[in-house]
């Protein structure tokens, strides 16, 4: 065979494409490894930044629903100023150490140093939730909201536009769903509101008005009680 032809098929065998390249080129496992393609990876990258914005849109939006739900009568209401409004009523003595707790349920077979109460034994367990009872609420239950920082308002009114006012008046006011409880009351005056917190009282007559001093009230005292804060919405009886 000429020199030339033989340089020529030794050229051609060693470009081939079936030439083995030996077991070397794979891995011990009996293949190669698969790879995320770069396509791929972006696709990750891409999803993983919508998800993210997505979270992020929907926290800003809770975050303003929440406020909204404050502004009318929701949770919050924020803590009172701690103004003197009302009259000042001295702490009672503590009688069943070392909490004035009494079995839910019971009566105090004491009296009380204000009529309603503004401190005193009450039920260990079992307070009122927040809100508007058509319904009186012992005392017993709600000395205890008035120590976790909630304000009472009690009317012994009979003329029913007069309640539906005060009802209105009630609904208007920050956070009351948190700091807030009405209901009517026997043991006061006919047609008088009286407001209630802790070691705090104002009473007057209502007709209709009133609407300027109840909100002073409450707002001075909404969360303020010294010894508690516990919104009526986290603990509801």
């Amino acid at each position: 065979m000429p020199e030339s032809s033989r340089r020529n098929r030794n050229r051609r065998g060693r470009h081939s494409p079936n030439r083995s390249r030996g077991p070397s080129s794979q891995s011990s496992s009996g293949g190669s490894k698969p790879k995320i393609r770069p396509r791929t990876w972006k696709k990750v990258r891409r999803w993983g930044l919508y998800i993210a914005l997505t979270l992020f849109a929907a926290a800003i939006i809770a975050s303003f629903v929440v406020q909204g739900f404050a502004g009318t009568g929701g949770g919050g209401g924020g803590t009172g100023t701690g103004d003197e409004v009302g009259q000042r009523i001295a702490a009672m003595p503590l009688i069943y150490p070392p909490s004035n707790h009494i079995p839910q349920g019971t009566d105090f077979e004491g009296t009380y140093n204000s009529t309603p109460p503004t401190s005193g034994p009450h039920w260990g367990i079992g307070w009122a939730g927040c809100g508007i009872f058509q319904e009186e609420l012992p005392d017993e239950q709600i000395v205890h909201n008035m120590e976790h920082g909630q304000v009472i308002i009690s009317y012994n009114l009979s003329d029913d536009a007069e309640i539906e006012r005060l009802r209105e008046i009630a609904r208007g006011l920050p956070g009351r769903r948190s700091w807030m409880i009405l209901h009517p009351y026997s043991k006061i005056a006919e047609g008088e509101v009286v407001l209630t917190a802790w070691r705090w009282l104002d009473r007057f007559q209502f007709q209709g008005e009133g609407e300027e001093r109840i909100r002073a009230f409450y707002d001075a005292h909404r969360n303020n009680s010294g010894v508690e804060s516990i919104p009526c919405g986290d603990f509801m009886s």
